[in-house]
């Protein structure tokens, strides 16, 4: 997809930097795309934590949590599964 960003395929490869790659084409308005089903992601926020991750709109592959404040952001969790109430989760 032109213009856009390809999320890394395993959790091992979703480090700080490919996850600030990732959310800073996010917020530029560019497309970050699924590598597992090449559909888009989604940002999911846990507002009550102040965190963030991106999300597959078809297949529900995501980044770690994360914080994005002023100095960058910061990994603060892995998660196998959405949340309840989040696009994939019961």
């Amino acid at each position: 997809m032109a213009n856009g960003v390809r999320a890394a395929d395993s959790s091992e490869a979703m480090n700080e930097e490919h996850v600030t790659a990732l959310w800073s084409a996010f917020k530029e308005g560019k497309p970050v795309i699924c590598s597992r089903d090449d559909n888009q992601m989604a940002v999911a926020v846990d507002g009550a934590m102040g965190l963030y991750r991106l999300i597959c709109v078809g297949c529900g592959h995501s980044t770690p949590w994360f914080e994005a404040k002023m100095r960058g952001v910061r990994i603060r969790g892995m998660s196998s599964r959405p949340p309840p109430g989040s696009i994939r989760g019961g």
